[in-house]
């Protein structure tokens, strides 16, 4: 399969953005895609534009027809059919354009305003352009907080056929140009700002757009008197009370230094922090550009930087970003862009600076791609050219720029020089500030005997260095000659009982050194042995990683009975290295997992491999990795294998990756071959568990299977469970995966560019629904007449309240010349049971005739399907009488100097006399009223308190679990979206005996010091001089002692904790306040665990005091009006 060109992909660009028009053109959509376009036609009008509509159809039906043989052509990698085919898609683009004119005209003469009827063409190439752009994440969002793209709703919410909903998209490309030359007066013209009017609604709201299209966690709440964009860790709001207007952060949660990141494919947006942003900052930012911040009160100083990038990154995968040409040919790219915004903190304020850097830029010539002349004289020379650049502003230092770049030719020469042979001669020429290095090597290679040597890029580096004061070693430049080590040293050996090969590759300015070797001794044993070192971090600061893959195969396996055979063993270690289970995934997904367990023909697939374990296993400081593998077979010769890796990260997650492999009757020659990648982890921080599978280059005889399955089990305080096969229902939204979407289960029974035949089909369990479908779609086609059509059902139950949906479809249609010929079409669901529902539609078209058949009828009783009500008190009494749900503890400060008897094993619970009583449960929330119980109504009590009733024994505090209070409490719409999925509720308390539990008898205490005596009646007391030293010395020696040593003692445990800086995580807290200022309460407590508590104390108020609702609110702590 070759890569497709710049011209190439353009093509197939083009075809998937012109795709909807023959749909929406199409003899029966379109008078309705008109419509959506904000041109209303009449009858008569619609059968003036109707040759003209279906015409463009037509055309782009051809031009899709194309598109699809071209990417076939590609694959194929049949260069004789991709020029024809693009050459020919070409021309069908060219058509549809013209039919597009041709339709502007008609529609023109129809006698509608003007206004109207002459906005077609650009409305319709807005909104393919607008289609276009949504191929690439996020562009829209951005072009829209720019201003360039305006989209307005038109007659949202009408019903009237006259005057139909839709969306009128503008650009206006040149506000670009005002974004550069005058920021500050684009904003003020686009969203008011600098003027008295601003509010910041829609900036915060496109804003939020562009965060959410990258898979931030934001959330835009519009519940308040001003709007504000809830971010997590902060929240962005207009500050409409200062002069002038401007926008307000407030830290909603401290910050350690560390890194936040978040993205989308390619993309990246990463919060870096370089400072410890304290819980309550807060930052202003007014017309033109000022910036201020204001200090928790707990805070005396800040300072450091904060970052926020946008990134596409290419730079560890094979394939980089390709602005023009043609991978391996001629071509200019690049591996990383980024666009970075950062505000530096210290005592005198807050320094803004902007900034955008491509990075491992590259502009690759061949010169044999030139005429036949130059071709021939300069065959086989080629230019390379790598660049790094990089421009910003800042408040301090103003307009600055970044960058370096390198000159390199190639010049095969092949000179030999008997066992010896030169290939290739290298001039590279750079620039590295005031200094120009230039440096000459060759490719060289040794044949002795069995052995054969490569060296790559081995040579001498001439460094001229520009001198300021002249006192270079030749004048004004300073020259110095080095050694150029190699980038590359390959071995390969064919010593008839030992064969194999390896490299290892050197990346100096990276930091970098990569190493393979794989040998085959006897063809009965492999060893294969992966490395690769990193001097550098991937930020450019020192550092120091490792990583390293051995394995060794046995053939034909080691038997281990029942005709299982053992195939191989391995392991994994990584050095200051972590697991990125996101890439994982992704790898499980394309059956790249493979450069993990047990990699074949690892020196022609060298740069795939390490690119994939760099993008697996990428570096982090402080992070271990170690991982056994496994390889089994069964049979002879082996028809199923199965290769396993568990990696444990240390700290970290566990994960488990594997492939399964099923080849029948031969490996060598298999008629039938299942290969399954699967991916599993345990992931503590986040308390889940998954597991993901899917199929890969599979099929039987001919038929290619795909598809996957998930499995999700999350233990934490989000707890759920998903098992999915091939994905889910169409309108069922799952919650955020690990593994995203799961690909359907499918049959390709025909996949070619003139005949398809495709079954697919999912399943899926949650803890409400049960969900299944199918859809078998049938495709024949040449280039004068085509058959399409298809066949689907999906169905979904849910559990409580009982509720079901059976959706059944079905199409047929005959082209010809690309035009509809015949059709037929019927779409219908049924849902109940209370009441019964079923609807559907149904079409017959036959040339210019069609016929549309609606029906819907609703019969039955509404019943009420929920659940009878639940008594509450039993199931509370059946928790408390669980013995798991009691546990006796000790405090941690607590050291127990004493060794204690084994316990019985049918002991259940034994209490120290200094430790404490723990009853929790996590069935009922106590201390909040309870309007139901999952979907049923308690019909016993609907509030809980717990305390201890027993004698000498009291309360020492409250214990709390999470709950999802959407489970026990009626809350609105407008509640569900903007409270917590769980909060931490009261669900027990922790006794003790009542008083001081730390009691002895008596306590001796003595005072060792020493005395001295002497026999002398003549004797004057001396000064000891001496005393105070010793005395000093004394103490100091006590801190080696035995007791120091011990491990309860401080010297121990503050040797267990290597920094006196710790991570401060504040819980979530509710405070009710004055409604109008924001003020707090003096007659409500300081704050609440959670906002359920917070509501509870509301509704306790107004039902005395009717008033009180409307005079407070809840709100968070940082919230709060500080006193003056």
């Amino acid at each position: 399969m070759s890569e497709p060109s710049t011209l190439q992909r353009a093509i197939l660009l083009l075809g998937d953005a012109l795709k909807p028009l023959e749909d929406a053109f199409s003899q029966s959509r379109a008078v309705s895609s008109l419509a959506e376009l904000g041109i209303v036609v009449n009858a008569g009008q619609a059968n003036s534009v109707a040759s003209a509509a279906q015409a463009m159809a037509a055309g782009t039906a051809a031009l899709l027809q194309d598109v699809s043989d071209l990417t076939a052509a590609i694959d194929a990698d049949d260069t004789s059919q991709i020029a024809a085919k693009s050459l020919s898609a070409i021309e069908r683009i060219v058509t549809v354009i013209n039919s597009i004119d041709s339709l502007q005209s008609t529609i023109s003469g129809l006698g509608l305003p003007p206004a109207v009827a002459n906005s077609f063409a650009e409305r319709l190439f807005n909104f393919l352009l607008v289609r276009i752009f949504e191929l690439g994440t996020g562009i829209n969002e951005i072009l829209e907080l720019l201003a360039v793209l305006d989209r307005e709703s038109i007659n949202e919410g009408s019903t009237d056929p006259n005057l139909p909903p839709h969306v009128i998209s503008t650009f206006n490309f040149g506000a670009l140009g005002d974004w550069i030359t005058n920021p500050v007066g684009a904003l003020g013209s686009h969203y008011g700002w600098s003027t008295a009017g601003f509010t910041g609604e829609a900036l915060l709201r496109r804003l939020g757009a562009i965060l959410g299209r990258f898979g931030a966690p934001v959330f835009l709440d519009e519940s308040g008197p001003t709007p504000a964009l809830d971010f997590v860790v902060a929240k962005i709001l207009p500050r409409t009370d200062l002069t002038p207007r401007g926008l307000g952060i407030e830290m909603r949660q401290s910050l350690s230094p560390g890194a936040i990141e978040f993205g989308v494919d390619d993309l990246v947006i990463t919060l870096d922090t370089a400072i410890d942003v304290p819980f309550g900052l807060g930052l202003t930012i007014q017309p033109p550009f000022d910036f201020d911040f204001t200090l928790p009160p707990e805070a005396s100083s800040i300072s450091g930087e904060v970052t926020l990038t946008i990134a596409a990154d290419r730079t560890s995968a094979a394939e980089k970003f390709l602005i023009f040409g043609e991978p391996d040919k001629s071509r200019m790219e690049f591996g990383r862009f980024a666009l970075a915004s950062s505000l530096r903190f210290d005592n005198s304020g807050v320094t803004p600076a902007i900034r955008a850097d491509v990075n491992e830029g590259k502009i690759f010539i061949a010169l044999d791609e030139a005429d036949g002349f130059i071709a021939k004289i300069l065959s086989g020379v080629k230019m390379e050219s790598d660049f790094d650049l990089g421009v910003g502003l800042s408040a301090d230092t103003g307009i600055f720029f970044e960058g370096s770049a390198t000159l390199e030719i190639q010049l095969p020469i092949h000179i030999d020089l008997g066992p010896v042979e030169i290939s290739a001669v290298t001039i590279t020429l750079g620039i590295d500030g005031n200094k120009f290095p230039l440096g000459v090597a060759s490719d060289i290679k040794a044949v002795l005997g069995p052995l054969v040597a490569v060296v790559q890029q081995m040579g001498v580096r001439v460094d001229f260095e520009l001198s300021d004061n002249r006192d270079g070693n030749a004048g004004p430049v300073n020259i110095s000659v080095n050694f150029q080590p190699p980038t590359g040293v390959g071995l390969s050996i064919d010593a008839g009982a030992v064969k194999g090969g390896g490299f290892l590759g050197i990346d100096v300015p990276r930091g970098e050194y990569t190493g393979m070797l794989q040998l085959s001794i006897l063809e009965m044993v492999t060893v294969t042995a992966i490395g690769i070192i990193n001097t550098k971090m991937p930020d450019g600061s020192e550092g120091f990683s490792f990583l390293a893959i051995i394995s060794v195969e046995f053939n034909p396996g080691i038997q281990l009975g029942f005709g299982f055979t053992l195939l191989g063993v391995g392991g994994l270690v990584g050095l200051n290295r972590a697991m990125d289970l996101d890439a994982l995934v992704a790898g499980a997904r394309s059956g790249s997992i493979d450069t993990i367990l047990f990699p074949k023909d690892i020196i022609a697939n060298a740069s795939k491999i390490i690119s994939d374990l760099k993008a697996f296993f990428p570096p982090e400081q402080d992070t271990f990795l170690i991982g056994p593998m496994t390889k089994f077979g069964w049979g002879t010769p082996t028809l199923i294998s199965l290769s396993l890796g568990i990696i444990i990260e240390i700290p970290g997650n566990i994960a488990i990756v594997g492939k399964l492999t099923v080849a029948i009757p031969d490996e060598r020659l298999p008629l039938i071959i299942i290969q399954v990648a699967f991916m599993g982890a345990i992931e503590f921080d986040k308390k889940r568990g998954w597991f993901f599978a899917a199929l890969y280059d599979s099929r039987v005889i001919y038929i290619t299977l795909e598809g996957g399955i998930g499995v999700l089990a999350a233990f934490g305080d989000d707890s759920n469970f998903i098992v999915t096969v091939g994905g889910f229902h169409p309108s069922y939204n799952p919650p955020a995966l690990p593994f995203q979407d799961v690909p359907r289960i499918a049959i390709n029974i025909l996949n070619t560019p003139v005949a398809k035949v495709i079954v697919t089909a999912y399943f899926a369990v949650t803890s409400n629904t049960v969900q299944f479908g199918a859809k078998a779609t049938l495709y024949f086609g040449i280039s004068i007449a085509s058959i399409d059509g298809h066949l689907a059902f999906d169905a979904l139950f849910q559990f409580s309240p009982f509720y079901f949906i059976i959706t059944i479809s079905a199409s047929l249609s005959v082209k010809l010349f690309g035009a509809g010929l015949f059709s037929v079409r019927f779409k219908g669901s049924l849902e109940g049971t209370s009441p019964w529902h079923v609807e559907g539609t149904g079409s017959i078209s036959i040339l210019f005739w069609d016929v549309d058949v609606d029906f819907s009828h609703t019969w039955g009783d509404k019943e009420d399907t929920k659940l009878p009500p639940i008594s509450v008190m039993p199931l509370l009494v059946e928790e408390f009488n669980k013995v798991e749900n009691w546990t006796a503890k000790l405090e941690n400060v607590n050291s127990l100097l004493v060794s204690l008897r084994t316990i019985d094993a049918d002991v259940d619970l034994v209490l120290h006399p200094l430790g404490s009583l723990s009853i929790t449960q996590r069935a009922i929330p106590l201390g909040i009223t309870l309007d139901k119980i999952g979907n049923q109504r308690p019909d016993d009590v609907n509030k809980f308190s717990l305390n201890a009733a027993t004698v000498g024994i009291e309360k020492r505090g409250e214990l709390r679990e999470s709950f999802a209070i959407g489970q026990f409490q009626n809350l609105k719409d407008s509640e569900k979206l903007s409270a917590s999925d769980y909060e931490k509720e009261e669900a027990g308390l922790e006794l003790s005996v009542t008083g001081n539990q730390t009691k002895t008898s008596f306590v001796s205490k003595r005072i060792a010091r020493y005395e001295q005596i002497i026999i002398d009646s003549n004797f004057k007391r001396m000064v000891l001089v001496f005393v105070t030293l010793i005395s000093g010395l004394f103490t100091h020696f006590l801190g080696g002692n035995a007791v120091s040593r011990m491990s309860i003692s401080a010297r121990s445990q503050d040797r267990k904790h290597l920094f006196d800086e710790k991570i401060k995580v504040h819980p979530n807290a509710y405070v009710v306040a004055n409604a109008a200022d924001n003020s707090p309460l003096e007659s409500a407590p300081v704050s609440f665990m959670s906002q359920a508590s917070a509501k509870e104390y509301m509704a306790n108020q107004a039902a005395t005091d009717p008033g009180f609702a409307e005079r407070a609110h809840i709100i968070r702590p940082h919230e709060l009006k500080k006193a003056a």
